[in-house]
């Protein structure tokens, strides 16, 4: 069994002025990770089945009170883009260049972003990183149509069907022969 840290007064007259606060969902929980542990002696198994966190959390949550205080319940730190390479205003500045080159209609190529990229930062990084950049700049991949959207598919057929009979028709082409064993 682990052991419990002890509460200090200090603390636990904290805790009890701020049970009388009106609380969001999480902060609930966090607070009733601590008062069940300090008013009613709960171990941290039955505290984490009753506001349904794992137990793991529940003695953390406890141990960072003890450390924090009533800050603890607060939990303003989730989220967020925290292995950012560059801050979004950044980006928006190193593609600023890029979008005035292909503001003519030029193609832009990810290998010359990719290139820029890693001189600006200085180190290497991996093309799906600069292809995600993009992606929340709202860029997108743009390819050309494999055909014209009004395009005569018998147009298309009969143009086949005459290229295919010339080819068969060149002078001085060999004919092929099938081998008999």
């Amino acid at each position: 069994m682990v052991a419990k840290i002890p509460i200090p007064e200090k603390r636990m007259a904290e805790l009890e002025k701020y049970r009388e606060s009106k609380f969001p969902a999480m902060e609930l929980k966090r607070f009733l990770c601590v008062w069940l542990r300090a008013e009613q002696g709960m171990p941290a198994t039955e505290i984490a089945r009753a506001v349904d966190l794992h137990e793991v959390s529940v003695r953390i949550i406890q141990r960072d009170f003890i450390a924090r205080g009533k800050a603890a319940f607060r939990s303003g730190d989730r989220g967020g883009r925290r292995r950012q390479l560059m801050t979004f205003a950044e980006e928006a500045e190193f593609l600023k260049d890029f979008i005035e080159a292909a503001s003519d209609a030029s193609l832009m190529v990810v290998n010359e972003v990719k290139a820029a990229l890693e001189k600006k930062l200085g180190r290497e990084v991996h093309k799906t990183t600069v292809y995600r950049i993009l992606k929340r700049h709202d860029w997108r991949k743009i390819m050309p149509r494999s055909k014209h959207p009004e395009q005569d598919k018998e147009a298309v057929d009969a143009f086949k069907k005459g290229a295919m009979r010339k080819q068969s028709e060149k002078p001085g082409q060999k004919q092929k022969r099938e081998r008999c064993h």
